[in-house]
């Protein structure tokens, strides 16, 4: 049996803890970022410059336009109107409005004697009176003169008012009145009607 002379005093706690970076991997992970910064820099210059060309270019556009806006508006307040076109303008002007105006009286006149005439012959002898008789019938402007005889000079008025309550003459005044007899001749009378009078009343 032999006797253990030497005692094993060597620990692995003792040893020195195991780094996991190291220099090496330090200065490549350094290298690696300033890399990445030096490429990032650079493309951030490169779109930095193509905004800058662009907005240049832009202003170029501006300016141009501001300078074409400028003389057009020259060019405008510089340009008169030509004499002849106006006149020409007025003229054509006075010509519609005189035909609108002859429309106008046509169509009115065209409505009178399409519907006004038949209507007025009908409301006439609706209203007929034997002791009254017309020979004669005017319209001119809206106006009605009538001119005949009655055989009764009471029987006037009261023909007189049934002939203002009809659908034709309705609205309308008689503004006139003109009777004459002669001798052995019946009552000769002319009444003559305006439009609006009864209505200003």
């Amino acid at each position: 049996m032999t006797l253990k002379t030497r005692v094993n005093l060597y620990s692995d706690t003792l040893l020195p803890p195991v780094q996991r970076l190291s220099f090496k991997r330090l200065t490549l992970v350094l290298v690696i970022m300033l890399v990445l910064f030096a490429m990032a820099s650079s493309a951030s210059y490169i779109l930095v410059s193509g905004l800058e060309a662009d907005k240049l270019e832009l202003a170029k556009q501006k300016s141009s336009l501001d300078q074409q806006k400028q003389s057009l508006e020259v060019a405008i307040e510089k340009r008169a109107p030509d004499a002849k076109l106006v006149d020409k303008v007025a003229l054509l002007t006075q010509q519609v409005e005189l035909k609108q105006m002859l429309m106008g009286e046509l169509s009115q006149r065209e409505a009178l004697t399409s519907h006004g005439y038949s209507m007025l012959f009908k409301d006439l002898a609706r209203v007929g009176n034997s002791n009254i008789w017309l020979n004669r019938i005017r319209v001119e402007n809206n106006e009605f003169i009538f001119e005949g005889f009655s055989s009764a000079p009471n029987s006037v008025p009261l023909w007189i008012e049934r002939l203002k309550s009809t659908e034709t003459l309705k609205g309308h005044a008689f503004a006139a009145m003109a009777m004459s007899r002669g001798e052995d001749k019946p009552l000769a009378f002319t009444l003559s009607s305006k439009a609006g009078i009864e209505e200003a009343k």
